[in-house]
């Protein structure tokens, strides 16, 4: 199963790009913000533990203006942390958001005209995906 996050960021928000170079309390507040959100919507999409996890970002924007996919990394990190973290602020869905229960993808640039710029957190159960079972059953033993 899927879940679909809709973050209504139309860009990074400040400090969680790889680009910006600012106050680290910026980033910090930044992170914490998105952290609050992502674990509010996943709680309010009922979203259910799991053994295994994929997440993907996706930054939906409807002009073609040159972005490059690499620099929100860590609002791609941000949201891993809220969903499967073991500490701080997190939904904790799987047991960690280590790779042997989180798979990251890398975060993609959709163009999309017509539609509002915004950011989704793909969340998808792979449990039972041949990989994703054998690689968390190592973990547990």
């Amino acid at each position: 199963m899927t879940w679909i996050l809709t973050l209504p960021y139309k860009r990074p928000p400040d400090g969680l790009s790889a680009n910006w170079r600012g106050h680290w309390r910026v980033k910090a507040r930044a992170t914490a913000e998105v952290r609050t959100l992502v674990v509010a919507l996943a709680r309010s999409a009922r979203i259910t533990t799991m053994q295994r996890m994929e997440v993907e970002l996706v930054w939906v924007v409807k002009t073609r203006t040159k972005r490059d996919p690499d620099n929100i990394f860590p609002l791609l990190k941000a949201v891993c942390d809220a969903l499967g973290s073991d500490r701080g602020v997190s939904a904790r869905l799987v047991q960690d958001d280590s790779p042997e229960w989180m798979a990251k993808l890398h975060p993609r640039i959709e163009y999309r005209p017509g539609e509002e710029p915004r950011f989704e957190v793909h969340v998808t159960d792979i449990t039972h995906r041949p990989d994703g079972v054998d690689q968390a059953a190592r973990r547990t033993e």
